[in-house]
């Protein structure tokens, strides 16, 4: 009733942003899409381009396995044990999120480690998807095509190139 527009784009089950909602016109006594449509860049000026890198799959499948490795090899499940014991309740929202959530269930012994480092994989790999097809969705965002091993200097390149393209036009 307060903000149709914002009603009508937010799923009814999604309820963080039905609550965000709720609280800009609370807060301010105007809706969130009168905010949004106030809003003015900080960088009216520029020409900005945004750029994604799009990877293999099978090079995404394999950093996410690495940083998974390199998580627990760094201390994780100690991180974990210890927020614990100093009284951070299992439910607080940090863990809540991916990784932590599994690490948890890990310390309950609901899976050995071996385990949940393979469903920590899987959901960052599911993650990974999501924000793709998020991505995707963005009008403007121009993908460059990443080899690999050498994404920043190529994507540095690419993006020189791609922007005096744009300047060239």
């Amino acid at each position: 009733r307060v903000d149709p527009v914002s009603a009508r784009r937010i799923h009814p089950r999604d309820e963080r942003r039905l609550v965000r909602a709720l609280e800009v016109y609370f807060l301010t006594r105007r809706p969130l899409t009168a905010h949004f449509s106030e809003t003015k860049s900080l960088l009216e000026e520029y020409n900005v381009v945004s750029f994604a890198l799009r990877l293999d799959p099978t090079v995404t499948a394999a950093r996410v396995a690495q940083r998974v490795d390199r998580q627990f090899a760094d201390g994780l499940v100690a991180e974990v044990r210890s927020l614990l014991a100093a009284g951070v309740p299992a439910d607080a929202h940090p863990f809540c999120g991916l990784v932590y959530r599994q690490v948890i269930e890990h310390l309950n012994g609901i899976r050995d480690e071996i385990a949940t480092r393979a469903l920590i994989v899987q959901e960052n790999k599911k993650y990974a998807r999501r924000q793709l097809i998020w991505f995707h969705k963005e009008p403007n965002l121009q993908w460059i095509e990443a080899p690999g091993d050498e994404d920043y200097t190529y994507a540095t390149t690419r993006s020189e190139e791609h922007t005096s393209e744009l300047q060239s036009r």
